[in-house]
């Protein structure tokens, strides 16, 4: 099985940002506005926005609601309901706009915050299948929805509102190809339907369904700083609220420079992406913004908020890099892991605009009020840098099994032989031959006892040596949701619900 064809990535990521792209033009820019009355339109809007978010929050909350019942089947028709239902969705946007009907806005925003994170979802589980190379496609994908952003919200109308009705369909149908491509080789591992091989596999469902072994310390932070930087971007568009649509304009031009430089490394070596590196570059462009308002006041506000706001928007795209990397190396389902990185990004948007907005009512727009807010803001943004400084991503790559490091490994093998020279090679080799030959014992008596098919036995061979599902799908030459499906069945099998429940069962069969 090829790990990442190189259509299926052009698929991937055309189709994600093309989602991606759909949000931006949508809800942060002016497409949709009726002529005339353009800040009018914006509030109410933002109304629509802020119901999006509260239902993204929501539809996590079922999700794991329901799954602790029973279990969740997705079916391929779910996903083209979302996509039609967030065309349909931006018609009638573009139609209550014009009347100034914010009842029909705010459900508009509700459909679309449910529909989509599903459509997120199914991106997500995507880039979460291949191996640890697909991680900076994620980056790509929205470079490119900032791009289409750009050039489609400088279009006249209707054709940018039209742009934006087709870009969920077109989104859509990029996945439903991809998926079906890959059908014939993931459905011998994915759970199918009823109907059997026309059913799509079940790759959004399959996984663990444990919340607990997210990366939740990095997550926070990253959560915590992208929550400092909307309630700064609220307060500064309270300031300059006339001009919001240029800051959010700005502020993709400014996401799209991140999105770049964390780019660059990958043209020397396409492996590097270094999401501490990007979160530096990230925190820098907030604090230059802040220092740009506190020392130029409002002639300072379109540069230092465009800034500010591009920097928001950015660290949720950390967050979902992060999501996405540890729902390969975990194992987990990805409608768990990206319904909940979804809504902890949603969450944060909505309480710091909404606390945002707060601060500009209590306090007013002075520019003293102003200069404090940003002071403030640098302050926590330090405390942001230092905490994630100090927070770990997980176990470094160079340990083994035991979660000792390699060198420290390599160092006791040397002093042991140093005195020994060929006999306590000999010695080594003796005790690794010993070794593997009760590994194989204790194989051959699970798949005696569970019943585990040959290619559940070569994963299992890795698991109990503590490797990761990407280094396992590596070697084995199979993706990472390969790996993580086959996971599944042997948890099933066993009867076991963790990494650590398997390695005491398979070390007590002696």
């Amino acid at each position: 099985m090829a790990v990442c064809p190189l259509r299926s990535l052009a698929k991937t990521v055309v189709g994600s940002s093309l989602l991606w792209a759909w949000g931006f033009l949508c809800y942060l820019s002016p497409v949709l506005f009726p002529s005339g009355g353009a800040v009018s339109a914006s509030t109410g809007l933002e109304y629509g926005f802020f119901a999006s978010q509260a239902a993204v929050v929501v539809f996590a909350v079922a999700v794991i609601a329901v799954s602790r019942r029973r279990a969740l089947v997705l079916g391929r028709w779910a996903f083209f309901g979302a996509a039609a239902l967030i065309a349909l969705t931006t018609v009638a946007l573009v139609a209550a706009l014009r009347i100034g009907a914010l009842g029909v806005v705010v459900c508009c925003g509700i459909v679309d915050g449910i529909c989509v994170s599903l459509m997120g979802v199914a991106w997500g589980a995507r880039y979460s299948l291949g191996s640890h190379t697909i991680r900076p496609l994620v980056v790509v994908s929205f470079l490119l929805a900032y791009l289409v952003y750009l050039v489609v919200a400088h279009m006249p109308q209707p054709w940018s509102a039209f742009i934006v009705l087709m870009l969920p369909i077109g989104s859509w149908a990029l996945w439903a190809n991809d998926a079906a491509a890959r059908h014939e080789l993931s459905s011998e591992v994915f759970p199918a339907g009823d109907d059997g091989a026309s059913s799509m596999p079940g790759e959004l469902t399959a996984g663990s369904w444990e919340a607990k072994v997210l990366p939740w310390r990095p997550i926070g932070v990253l959560v915590a700083a992208a929550f400092i930087g909307n309630l700064m971007a609220s307060v500064i568009m309270g300031w300059a609220y006339d001009a919001v649509d240029s800051l959010f304009y700005g502020g993709v031009v400014v996401c799209a420079c991140i999105a770049t430089m964390s780019l660059v490394p990958l043209a020397t070596d396409r492996n590097v992406l270094s999401v501490g590196s990007v979160y530096r570059i990230t925190l820098t462009f907030t604090a230059v913004g802040l220092v740009a308002i506190m020392v130029f006041d409002g002639a300072g506000v379109p540069v230092g908020g465009a800034l500010v706001q591009g920097s928001a928007f950015f660290l949720q795209v950390l967050v979902f890099l992060i999501i996405t990397q540890s729902t390969q190396e975990q194992g987990l389902s990805p409608l768990l892991a990206f319904s909940v990185g979804q809504a902890l990004i949603s969450a944060v948007v909505f309480l710091g605009n909404v606390l945002g907005k707060q601060v500009y009512a209590l306090f007013g727009s002075g520019g003293f009020v102003l200069d404090v807010v940003c002071g403030c803001g640098l302050l926590a943004l330090f405390f942001m840098l230092v905490a994630r400084a100090s927070s770990t991503e997980g176990r470094p790559v160079g340990h083994d099994a035991a979660g000792r490091p390699f060198s420290v490994v390599a160092q006791g093998a040397k002093e042991q032989g140093a005195g020994s020279g060929d006999d306590a090679a000999r010695a080594v080799g003796s005790v690794a031959d010993a070794s593997e030959a009760l590994m194989q014992q204790r194989l051959d008596r699970f798949v005696e006892t569970y019943g585990l098919t040959k290619r559940e036995v070569e994963v299992l061979r890795y698991l109990v040596r503590g490797r990761s599902l990407p280094y396992i799908a590596d070697v084995l030459f199979v993706t990472t949701g390969t790996v993580k499906t086959h996971t599944v069945h042997i948890y099933r099998k066993l009867e076991v619900n963790a990494r650590q429940e398997l390695l005491d069962l398979f070390e007590g069969k002696q």
